[in-house]
């Protein structure tokens, strides 16, 4: 009989304790955790990861650098096969290459952004890490939505020049929201690599 996932809690319980934490990462999974929708997915379904396999992450540089381990235990995840698509796109589009060179990003991490439609308020995805799923885990698994700049002049990053972000329309680009990563990474991924995204081009 095969173990539960490690975060089986974070989607369904019979305990009143996990209700508030479900409802949440339900809606922040769909980008409804604020008072407006913002970024998150469509076609939500809860799917189980394979053990053994790879797992990928971009994070913020910044925070990567005061904490790598709370930076690399956020939910945002991608799989081996997007992570190749958005990789080779970093590799071949012209106009990746050109608006990255412009922000001073990384060709992978402009890529990144674009696919997944990061606003730069939220991260740069300058670092990178890859891991190897190690016990069971579920995740909601859906397609990007578009995610809008803060319109608060004062919260607003500049990088972003005023534009939303309207991630690739391709049905193939799934994302991976996983829940219940904090304080627990170490019991569930073996990190392969890390570092600055730059590496990974």
């Amino acid at each position: 009989m095969a173990a539960e996932p490690a975060n089986k809690t974070c989607f369904v319980s019979n305990d009143p304790a996990d209700q508030a934490s479900i409802i949440f990462y339900d809606k922040d999974a769909r980008g409804m955790s604020g008072a407006t929708q913002n970024g998150g997915m469509s076609h939500v379904q809860r799917v189980h990861l394979s053990v053994g396999q790879y797992y990928f992450r971009f994070c913020d540089s910044q925070r990567f650098a005061k904490d790598w381990q709370a930076a690399a235990s956020g939910p945002w995840w991608a799989d081996y096969e997007v992570f190749i698509k958005v990789k080779q796109a970093a590799r071949r589009r012209g106009t990746i290459q050109d608006y990255a060179n412009k922000v001073r990003s990384s060709r992978l991490a402009y890529a990144a952004k674009l696919f997944f439609a990061i606003p730069y308020e939220w991260g740069d995805c300058g670092s990178l890490v890859i891991a190897r799923l190690d016990v069971r885990l579920d995740a909601y698994k859906g397609r990007g939505l578009p995610a809008f700049y803060n319109r608060d002049p004062s919260k607003a990053d500049k990088r972003d020049g005023n534009a939303d972000y309207i991630p690739f329309q391709d049905p193939t680009i799934a994302q991976l929201y996983v829940p219940g990563l904090r304080g627990r990474f170490d019991n569930i991924f073996t990190v392969i690599q890390k570092g600055a995204t730059a590496s990974f081009a």
